[in-house]
């Protein structure tokens, strides 16, 4: 994790960015513009890559590569339950037809019971020039699956609950980089609360926004600003 001028570490910035730019063009173009601050990018466009290319989303994902920003294409794992077929055809549309250099798989299990699938998956994505491969089951999953992938989303839901979230004694002897944390519903004046709290829970990889809802990740938060503040030249995939 890079330092802030007190010398605390904080977190790295990741985006998840389901948003399209035709709706939200002003938030591709602001993630663009901070690009030193973001370590990586998730490019979601139908709950994995849809049916074909699109233009828009071309057009605003090659500007945030060119920019620096790693970005990762999003696929929908099923908790195991999707075919190693059907998410190697989505890491392949994805690495066909945006300029992804890896992928981030929803909806992962956290049960043990899916290792060997879960290691299908990212044999595949390698193969398909993954160079970062995320999963997230949005909680702390069978400490075996830290050996499979490059990090794990062991935090998905909202402030209130992140206050409290749990953090077993096997993840916090592993680097930090090996953690991202997602936290919505976050207001401005937690912030600090936010960042303190990941660094506290050995988060190396952070997205904090005070949206709500059936998708808290549709646009960026209206304190995106604070939230790079000091992360300029940090940027790293975590």
């Amino acid at each position: 994790m890079p330092l802030d001028p007190a010398g605390t570490a904080t977190p790295y910035l990741a985006v998840p960015a389901y948003f399209h730019p035709a709706v939200a063009g002003a938030d591709w173009a602001e993630l663009t513009a901070a690009a030193a601050g973001i370590s990586a990018v998730v490019l979601n466009i139908d709950s994995g890559p849809g049916v074909r290319p699109e233009p828009e989303l071309l057009a605003a994902s090659v500007l945030a590569a060119a920019a620096g920003i790693p970005v990762l294409g999003y696929v929908d794992s099923g908790y195991g339950s999707r075919s190693l077929r059907e998410v190697t055809v989505d890491m392949g549309r994805y690495r066909s037809w945006y300029p992804v250099s890896g992928y981030f798989l929803d909806q992962a299990s956290s049960s043990g019971r899916y290792l060997g699938y879960y290691g299908d998956v990212v044999a595949a994505g390698r193969a398909l020039g993954g160079e970062r491969i995320v999963l997230n089951p949005g909680t702390y999953p069978d400490p075996r699956y830290a050996g499979v992938a490059d990090a794990l989303v062991t935090f998905e839901g909202d402030w209130a609950d992140y206050q409290d979230a749990y953090v077993p004694p096997w993840a916090r002897e592993l680097p930090a980089d090996q953690f991202w944390h997602l936290v919505y519903g976050s207001p401005q004046d937690s912030l600090a609360a936010v960042l303190n709290r990941a660094t506290a829970t050995n988060a190396g990889t952070l997205y904090v926004t005070d949206r709500r809802g059936a998708n808290p990740w549709d646009g960026l938060p209206t304190y995106f600003a604070e939230l790079l503040r000091d992360r300029a030249g940090t940027r790293e995939v975590r």
